[in-house]
């Protein structure tokens, strides 16, 4: 058994819009059972509580492009060194540096962004630099946290403690990106005329595509049809449930010694979607 979650992040200085899709995987079923808004502290909460093994999909930007942190915070070379930059800083101090950046670069995507996706540097709907600021902030208290669970942050290498047995797994993922992998709509489903209805297919078919992983809206399915941020925590616990149980679907980055490796995704990280669905 399997403890999954799905979050939508917001990062708005409100803290009114992160969603949480909380599920159990006993393999091949997944059982949502609870879908609903949390505050980024009670989220933080949860993650550093969890009892068992858990992986949870997260919506938001690990890290940002190289070039950028390097012109922010010059000398960091992995992900976690970043996340501490960031609890160092204030949110004002970290927006002066990106716009002093912007005017000079525009706005760069990392190497593992996909062509549907914005810059982590991005602040016009939408808008991504807080939910990355406040991201990593929340990153690096669980990475040095005395936490119930070992953390493990894919594709760094594991992380854990000797006293802990069970591992929660975080993994950066975007629900757009993952909807586009298994064929289904990707786009105008948050806003537009035909909104509702893109909605309304995702629900329809992604319970029928065939996936290793099997479940049901059920109970949630109003939410799902309701808020797009609700249906986006459901499609990443999916996404966190599909790595669960089968990591091989999803393309990874070569790890140090192998041939292809880049040290790039150790600081950047890495976007997980699976394959598409085709393929599979």
């Amino acid at each position: 058994m399997v403890q999954i979650l799905g979050v939508d992040f917001g990062g708005a200085r409100g803290d009114n819009n992160t969603w949480l899709a909380r599920a159990l995987l006993d393999s091949p079923s997944l059982s949502l059972e609870d879908v609903r808004r949390v505050t980024r502290r009670e989220l933080t909460e949860i993650l550093a509580s969890c009892s068992g093994p858990t992986v949870a999909a997260l919506d938001f930007p690990f890290a940002p492009p190289q070039s950028f942190a390097d012109f922010w915070a010059p000398g960091c070379r992995t992900m976690p060194e970043l996340w501490s930059a960031a609890s160092a800083i204030e949110y004002e101090d970290f927006l002066a540096l990106r716009d002093e950046y912007v005017s000079m670069h525009g706005e760069p995507k990392r190497a593992c962004d996909p062509p549907e996706s914005y810059s982590c540097l991005h602040m016009v709907n939408p808008i991504m630099l807080p939910m990355t600021f406040r991201g990593m902030r929340m990153l690096h208290g669980l990475w040095v946290g005395e936490t119930a669970n070992a953390i493990s942050v894919p594709p760094l290498p594991q992380y854990s403690r000797p006293c802990s047995a069970a591992i929660t797994e975080l993994l950066e993922v975007m629900p757009g990106a993952v909807l586009r992998r298994l064929g289904l709509p990707y786009k105008g489903y948050k806003g537009g005329a035909r909104a509702s209805q893109r909605r309304q297919a995702i629900v329809t078919d992604l319970p029928e595509l065939g996936l290793p992983v099997k479940f049901e809206f059920g109970d949630f399915e109003d939410v799902a049809l309701r808020s797009h941020d609700g249906l986006d925590s459901i499609v990443a616990a999916v996404a966190a449930a599909l790595w669960a149980l089968s990591p091989e679907l999803f393309p990874q980055p070569p790890t140090e010694g192998e041939e292809g490796f880049d040290p790039v995704v150790l600081l950047e990280g890495w976007l997980y979607a699976p394959n598409p669905i085709e393929t599979q």
